[in-house]
């Protein structure tokens, strides 16, 4: 069976086509380069040929089938994507894909926080920053995995000090009240913590010609301009808090953190990680026992919609 897989986000459209477990080619291009997801699908079959069934992970809620794209505003129909297609079309939440690719990840496919073993018969808590902040978590049930996608990172920061309060403070006046995790929690959250942070400075030179988030991650790996390593601080705090939320919320035995900007930052999330993660007052004592990885796969999200689209295949029509 002919399989087309995508990972659709904010930044980049991944997709491939597999013959049962064989990769027959795969694509990548930035998101922006097409006003919709079609354009991409019929160029890639255009060169590989229509496949039997396909599967795509998208960064927005999927809703009957579905979608519009929280930070893209791509609007996608799973019904007008298997009519042009030909071919049965499932449409899943990217974190949805992300739960599924979990638990089938092998140990070269994460780095670990910590040397504390799981506890598998519990949740996996699955977070991942990036374009924006994906949250899921996928549960065992009789031998198999059934993935929760869900939209926490859009719910509100919680700051947890006088120098998070501030940050709350300027932000509810950029966004108009309702301020996000994610809005502190990403790619452009980097951005939006340095330029409160940098306020009335010029920024770094270097974002004059560079992406602004690469380059406060660079700095703050490198312990260069003090406002990027704050900012990275602030970040990485508010990270492991909402990532210990989330673990409470389904009583995780596990913690997976994906998304572009983790395994970047590896380095940072070893030293301050887990402090910040397990300090949650009176349920401290559940978390010092809950691991976290860093998944370093290289397409975790493509994994989970093979994943998708073999359970699509045994649901039937």
């Amino acid at each position: 069976m002919r399989v087309l897989v995508g990972d659709i986000g904010g930044t980049n459209c991944r997709l491939a086509l597999y013959e049962g477990d064989h990769l027959v080619a795969a694509f990548k291009e930035p998101s922006a380069d097409h006003p919709t997801l079609w354009p991409f699908i019929a160029a890639f079959v255009a060169q590989v040929g229509a496949p039997d069934v396909a599967c795509f992970g998208v960064a927005g809620p999927v809703i009957d089938g579905r979608s519009r794209l929280t930070n893209l505003g791509w609007t996608l129909d799973a019904a007008d994507l298997q009519a042009r297609l030909g071919a049965p079309v499932r449409l899943i939440n990217d974190f949805h894909a992300q739960a599924l690719a979990m638990p089938r990840l092998g140990p070269g496919d994460f780095e670990a926080l910590d040397a504390l073993p799981p506890a598998l018969d519990r949740p996996i808590a699955v977070l991942g920053a990036g374009t924006g902040l994906g949250e899921a978590f996928v549960v065992p049930h009789r031998g198999q995995w059934i993935a929760v996608p869900g939209e926490g990172a859009h719910a509100r920061f919680a700051p947890r000090c006088e120098r998070e309060i501030e940050l709350l403070r300027h932000l509810s006046k950029v966004f108009g009240g309702h301020v996000s995790v994610e809005r502190v929690v990403s790619g452009p959250g980097l951005i939006n913590v340095y330029s409160h942070l940098n306020a009335g400075h010029p920024p770094h030179p270097d974002m004059a010609e560079e992406d602004s988030a690469a380059v406060i991650t660079r700095e703050a790996l490198r312990d260069g301009c003090p406002v990027c390593v704050e900012t990275m601080q602030i970040f990485v705090a508010a990270y492991a808090d909402e990532a210990a939320s989330l673990a409470l919320k389904c009583k995780a035995g596990q913690v997976f953190l994906t998304g572009g900007i983790s395994p970047r930052i590896l380095p940072l999330l070893r030293r301050d990680f887990r402090r910040h993660f397990e300090d949650k007052g009176r349920y401290r004592s559940f978390l010092e026992d809950v691991p976290v990885r860093v998944v370093t796969h290289p397409d975790p999200g493509l994994l989970g919609a093979r994943y998708g689209a073999r359970e699509m295949v045994e649901m039937g029509p």
